[in-house]
């Protein structure tokens, strides 16, 4: 592993904590623009049977500008969740406020459509988890959750068969905060037996929010590439090591 400013990783205390992100390092989605169709399908079906005449176009247009101000909110470490997003888009319908009788079906159908999206574990991504958990490390979650509430993410781990490997999990829509802002990962941390920093890894797809904030804490930093490949400098530092897959995760652990 290469040295990085602020001390060698060979003086870090031994590992006893990995954390893990969700979207493209645990778990990812094949389709990035399912959820799009899968809602304006939804709300389609629901103004056509309450015979309000709806343009699909527009609902599709709708999700497009509220999924534009989660990634500027996301940036500027705002938050915004998978209900501003709806909200967003049954705003753009409402005009007099004649959907008010709606509304209830509308953002359930906003919801419910996270339990029908495909979400898939990353190649290798159980068997790892499980030897991290062998080798008597406590596992965890940082998590940016997007547009899909945590307790959907959640439900998806738990239908692969994955939420067993972890102890503790911090979820922006619950912690309230975005990474790399430090709260998140102390949270994480706390979690996971208030171990110091210098005791615990990260590991996940993004330099901005990942790499540098795990490296800000001063814990080690592992960037995966599997599904998602943040190769641009500029966004931050590439991390302490950098995997293409799950089979090098340990060694790129010391484990």
């Amino acid at each position: 592993m290469p040295a990085r400013p602020g001390g060698s990783l060979s003086t870090q205390a031994p590992l006893a904590v990995v954390t893990f992100d969700y979207w493209n390092t645990l778990c990812y989605e094949p389709d990035m623009d399912q959820r799009r169709e899968l809602i304006a399908d939804a709300w389609l079906t629901i103004l056509t049977d309450a015979g309000v005449e709806a343009d699909r176009a527009h609902l599709v247009d709708a999700y497009t500008a509220a999924r534009g101000e989660y990634w500027t909110a996301w940036h500027e470490n705002r938050q915004y969740t998978g209900e501003d997003a709806a909200r967003h888009c049954l705003a753009s319908l409402e005009g007099d406020g004649s959907l008010a009788h709606l509304t209830d079906a509308l953002l359930d159908a906003f919801y419910g459509c996270a339990e029908t999206a495909e979400v898939v574990p990353v190649d290798g991504v159980g068997d790892a988890l499980e030897a991290v958990r062998d080798a008597g490390l406590r596992v965890g979650i940082i998590c940016d959750v997007g547009l899909m509430a945590s307790r959907y993410l959640r439900w998806h781990l738990q239908r692969h068969d994955l939420l067993r490997f972890f102890d503790h999990w911090s979820f922006s829509d619950e912690v309230g905060v975005y990474k790399p802002d430090r709260r998140i990962f102390d949270h994480a941390l706390a979690g996971l037996g208030g171990v110091p920093p210098t005791a615990a890894a990260h590991v996940g797809d993004r330099r901005r929010t990942d790499v540098q904030g795990a490296i800000d804490m001063g814990m080690r930093a592992v960037r995966v590439t599997a599904v998602y490949d943040d190769d641009d400098p500029a966004q931050g530092p590439a991390g302490d090591s950098v995997i293409s897959t799950y089979d090098e995760l340990l060694p790129a652990l010391g484990l």
